[in-house]
């Protein structure tokens, strides 16, 4: 049994080449990008005016002239048309070009009209309200390294640059599956003996979030048929998920079954609770994280291991999260405690009042649990105030 750092460091350690994908602009958000981006003109293209209202010549206006009449009116998306004569105004948009001619914008909260005419107030400067070309850019400018996630801004910037077409990183591909007799699919009315399979569906939840589709499948206690599936489901897939059979009962044959199938154990079992029979391994291709079968062992396994893996594997950054108990805690065993937490985020520091359930089998405590408070091995208790790691119920 090693600690949960030691096996968080190991995991961390394991990477893969998933390659690239080139992706319609509407389908990349979230992705990683794996291309350099470049400015295929100025930016802005032109001289912006940034404020509905009129520009005219500043030279004029220093004259001491206060009253313009006007010459043209220019809306976004025409043509600039010259200010021909520089005692007159233009009425201009929001996002049109500067016509030119003119050197400074006022907008019209500050004009007053006069039968047509607009009087500009004393103590206007020449050159506002205009956003320059090439200000925030000019053609030819790397705008975007490649390893940026894409949000709504990068979004933006690839399509102001006509980056249609994105390179990214390849989603793994993933596949969950349930273990044991007990376990029936959800539809299915079970026996008094039985269980609906749910851990399967907590878990895809967490990698539909992120925008990945898992396969959900069951391996069967039967050896042959178990193993069977298994090994096919190792061999479609960039990432295993087991839900059981991964503790020390007669029939806990997935790390047996693991490894006949060529999967090089990294560790098995960790200091902590819940989720202490977690298995890690992988071959060339496929990395495999056998969970315990209790759903919040489960969920832990995913959001403290699997989570930081592929984040760091797709090149997303993670938060570095922390909260602040809100009441006494004490836990005695020598392990690392992920702590069950309802968290108030109302304000700078995200306040954590444990919830209270019967334990890792408790799968109707997770309705009121946000995340789990990371609690160190070493101490026993765990005051008011402190502060602690914390991890949401999210993969990155």
């Amino acid at each position: 049994m090693i600690e949960h750092t030691t096996a968080l460091e190991l995991v961390l350690q394991q990477r893969f080449d998933w390659g690239t994908e080139t992706l319609p602009l509407d389908r990349a958000t979230g992705r990683v990008l794996c291309q350099r981006v470049y400015a295929d003109r100025d930016q802005p293209p032109f001289d912006r005016v940034a404020m509905d209202g009129i520009a005219l010549d500043h030279a004029v206006y220093a004259t001491g002239q206060r009253r313009f009449s006007v010459s043209h009116l220019a809306p976004a998306g025409t043509a600039p048309q010259p200010l021909r004569d520089p005692t007159y105004c233009v009425e201009v948009m929001t996002g049109a070009p500067l016509p030119p001619g003119t050197t400074t914008v006022i907008r019209y909260e500050d004009l007053e009209r006069v039968e047509g005419d607009f009087v500009v107030p004393d103590g206007v400067e020449d050159d506002r309200s205009i956003h320059h070309r090439g200000s925030d850019g000019t053609s030819g400018d790397l705008m975007m390294e490649a390893g940026r996630t894409i949000g709504p801004a990068q979004l933006a910037v690839l399509a102001t640059y006509g980056v249609g077409e994105v390179e990214v990183s390849k989603l793994p591909r993933v596949a969950i599956a349930s273990t044991g007799d007990e376990v029936v699919p959800v539809h299915q009315v079970p026996l008094d003996h039985q269980i609906r399979s749910s851990n399967v569906h907590q878990l895809a939840g967490l990698f539909r979030a992120v925008g990945i589709e898992p396969t959900l499948s069951h391996l069967p206690d039967e050896a042959g048929a178990g193993e069977s599936t298994l090994r096919k489901l190792i061999a479609d897939h960039d990432l295993l998920l087991l839900s059981g059979g991964v503790s020390k009962g007669k029939l806990d044959h997935v790390p047996d079954w693991l490894a006949r199938a060529g999967i090089e154990q990294l560790f098995h079992r960790v200091a902590q609770r819940p989720g202490k029979p977690l298995w890690v391994g992988r071959n060339r291709d496929t990395m495999v994280f056998a969970l315990p079968g209790n759903p919040v062992s489960s969920l832990v396994g995913a959001v403290a291991y699997v989570g930081p893996w592929l984040s760091k594997q797709l090149q997303v950054e993670r938060p570095d999260l922390r909260v602040q108990l809100t009441e006494d805690t004490e836990f005695s065993p020598a392990l690392t405690l992920f702590l069950s937490v309802a968290v108030d985020a109302s304000s700078a520091t995200l306040r954590a009042r444990p919830v209270r359930g019967s334990g890792s089998g408790d799968l109707v405590s997770l309705l009121d649990t946000d995340g789990f408070a990371v609690l160190p091995a070493g101490q026993t208790n765990f005051g008011a105030g402190e502060q602690f790691p914390y991890l949401p119920l999210r993969l990155h």
